[in-house]
This record gives structure tokens, sequence and C-alpha cells, in this order.
């Protein structure tokens, strides 16, 4: 069973608080670690604020989730905006990296 880490608002939570928000969400297909351990299935998916940069919430569902995960709760802990993790260069090859592919699809707005 592929692992589940999440951090911060859910989309659910997000629209029940009127929290407006953008989401970016990538397959786990899209990560170069994940491919080559063979462990494809899942996803890495943020909300990031309506209008800023704020990472508002963070999930991730497959291999080694728990650590990226924890990646994103630092940034977010810090205050660091969604362009700081996506123009980050990170250890090659992680997980980790995969943030860098998330951030960089999410939408304008």
């Amino acid at each position: 069973m592929p692992e589940v880490a999440r951090i911060g608002l859910s989309e659910r939570e997000a629209n029940e608080r009127g929290v407006g928000y953008r989401l970016v969400k990538i397959p786990l297909e899209h990560v170069l670690r994940a491919r080559t351990l063979a462990e494809t299935r899942g996803f890495l998916k943020a909300l990031i604020e309506r209008g800023g940069d704020c990472i508002l919430g963070f999930t991730a569902f497959g291999v080694e989730a728990g650590e990226v995960m924890a990646v994103a709760q630092v940034a977010m802990a810090a205050g660091l905006s969604y362009t700081a993790l996506r123009d980050m260069i990170l250890t090659h090859p992680t997980m980790a990296q995969g943030l860098a592919d998330l951030f960089s699809s999410v939408p304008r707005g």
C-alpha cells in the first residue's frame, strides 16, 4: 500500500472555510525517482493561495510520501512561497525533486 502524507488544508477544508486556492496535481509517473524505483502509483498535490504564493496544503500519495511531505512542511513552516521549492535545486535522484515539477505547473492567478 502506498503511503499517504498530508499537511495543511485539504480541498474540502479550504472550501468549507471559503479559502480561495489554486490546485496543482501531478501523477508520480512524472517524478523521475518514482520511475527508477518502478513505483509510479500515486500523485503529488498542493493548494496554493489564490492571488498569492503561499502553500496552503500539500498531499503526497505514493512511495516515500512522508519524506516528500517533510520538505513541503518545512517550507510551509518557514513561510516560503511555492516558487522557492519550484526554483530550488534539490538532491538528485530523490522523490523531493518532484516538488519542482509539481510547483512548475501552478496555474496563474
